[in-house]
């Protein structure tokens, strides 16, 4: 296979290939350099293609085994609330900041545009792709992972999933199971009706939280609070849960809040809402909401600029 005919081949492939290895990973970051690899590694076992039309599960195999070496080097990935309980005082100051390379990192949503999903796939591109999915990722083996995204996320059959783990279709099956059984009961629910808030109210909630910030109300960001909130500041392992501690911390910070010194911009990250948190003109964090029955439920805080550049528009 020539250079230019391997590179036509590939190239279609590139972006579900980088979407892979995050969900695999959990770290945007890495994603770019396992794709690197996943494609010198192809290039150097081209002759192995045999049938160009089998071309996406023979990438997949590769991809994911780049994976899987890279996991067994290093800890997985994991939001606070995973690693820990919650902080019994939800007043400043916080613990000190672990290291970067342990926490779930946002990705942002324009690395979906050029993703097409399976129609065999259990999973929807962005429910497959939603922090609190690829955070349950994290908790498998990572063999049960890489079988429960081939199958359920990429939509191969059992026959290519056991192909590309070198395992057998029982294993397969067996390793499936048990992934589908943790996952349901990590992420919970999957019917979109059991969220209760249709877009439209979705975006109403974001508006006022938008609003709060800018005026610095915080009545107004306590009216947004869920009952069962939770809030996360990577890389600070402090999480704070429940809507009174929540009220404790967004008064404590709203207080350090002139009016007009802290702007959200609206941004996509796995396919959820999110903004860039600038404060003094500065940006400070990419936040990842959630909302649920009309309320911010989930909110995470990352206050990582390295990641910055990821997020910055096109």
């Amino acid at each position: 296979m020539s250079t230019d005919t391997f590179a036509t081949t590939i190239e279609p492939h590139r972006g579900a290939l980088r979407v892979h290895c995050y969900r695999m990973l959990g770290s945007s970051h890495d994603s770019d350099d396992m794709v690197q690899e996943t494609l010198l590694r192809a290039w150097r076992a081209r002759e192995t293609l045999h049938d160009p039309t089998r071309v996406r599960p023979w990438l997949y195999r590769i991809a994911t085994n780049v994976c899987l070496d890279e996991l067994a080097r290093r800890p997985r990935r994991a939001l606070a609330s995973d690693l820990g309980p919650p902080t019994d005082d939800a007043q400043p100051p916080y613990d000190a900041p672990l290291a970067e390379a342990l926490w779930l990192e946002p990705m942002p949503d324009r690395w979906l545009a050029d993703v097409a999903p399976d129609p065999q796939a259990r999973y929807a591109l962005r429910e497959s792709v939603a922090l609190a999915f690829v955070a349950a990722l994290q908790v498998l083996s990572p063999a049960q992972r890489a079988t429960l995204l081939l199958r359920d996320v990429i939509g191969l059959s059992a026959d290519e999933a056991a192909a590309a783990l070198d395992q057998s279709v029982a294993s397969i099956n067996s390793a499936l199971h048990r992934a589908r059984v943790a996952i349901d009961e990590k992420v919970g629910p999957r019917d979109p009706a059991s969220f209760a808030s249709t877009e439209t109210e979705t975006d109403a909630v974001l508006a006022r939280y938008v609003r709060a910030l800018a005026e610095s109300d915080v009545d107004a960001m306590l009216a947004l609070i869920h009952d069962d909130m939770h809030t996360t500041m990577p890389p600070v392992p402090t999480w704070i849960a429940g809507k009174a501690a929540n009220a404790q911390f967004y008064r404590a910070m709203f207080a350090r809040f002139p009016v007009g010194d802290v702007v959200a911009v609206p941004l996509g990250a796995n396919g959820q809402p999110g903004f860039a948190f600038y404060r003094g003109g500065q940006l400070r964090a990419i936040e990842v909401v959630e909302v649920r029955d009309d309320r911010i439920w989930r909110m995470h805080h990352f206050m990582t600029p390295a990641l910055f550049p990821m997020f910055a528009p096109a």
